[in-house]
């Protein structure tokens, strides 16, 4: 007896699903080089060949969190305190996963991408070179109309705040066990108050 086509897409979604919950952490955790196709198998408690059945590759599996990368980049845009805002990306951005059982996947693309883990050109870096003016710039502005920020460029107040995050995880890449007290992204943020 065959399935539905509806139950198959279900099924499938189900398995794609229990795979990507798992895979995102132990890149973080692992290192993506580190992080083999039996591992995320294992975790999902699947078998390798149900992963590859629903992926072609680990590269595959990492890309699939885009959608779900841009859906938080859209909900921290529109978030009615540019401030709030702000500090959010960063606490998400900064904290490990066993503090806040939630890995950033940006945080993972930039640790992947700034090692050089993956080689393959049909996967482009999502952390194009102005991120910080075009992601954080509009965010600042709209805290400077809003008397939350103090008036000056916008722009370099995304380059700033972007560049600072991006120390911290370069830190942490090379620390791995030091996370980012949040009195730490307090300071930052402040220097951009009136």
């Amino acid at each position: 007896m065959s399935i539905t086509e509806a139950k198959r897409i279900e099924l499938e979604s189900k398995r794609r699903e229990q795979i990507l919950s798992v895979a995102l952490t132990l890149f973080f955790k692992k290192g993506y080089k580190n992080t083999k196709i039996s591992d995320i198998a294992e975790a999902a408690n699947i078998s390798k060949g149900l992963v590859y059945r629903y992926f072609e590759n680990k590269a595959e599996i990492l890309f699939s969190y885009l959608d779900f990368l841009n859906a938080c980049l859209e909900e921290i845009r529109t978030m009615p305190s540019a401030k709030a805002a702000i500090k959010e990306f960063g606490v998400r951005f900064l904290s490990p996963p066993n503090e806040t059982c939630y890995t950033h996947p940006l945080q993972v693309y930039v640790i992947v991408f700034a090692k050089g883990e993956i080689n393959d050109t049909k996967y482009k870096n999502p952390v194009y070179q102005d991120f910080g003016r075009t992601f954080f710039g509009p965010i600042f502005e709209r805290g400077i109309q809003a008397r939350e920020f103090k008036d000056g460029n916008a722009s370099e107040f995304g380059d700033i705040y972007w560049h600072y995050l991006l120390g911290n995880i370069m830190d942490f890449i090379q620390n791995p066990d030091r996370s980012i007290p949040s009195t730490t992204l307090d300071a930052i943020i402040a220097l951009f108050e009136p």
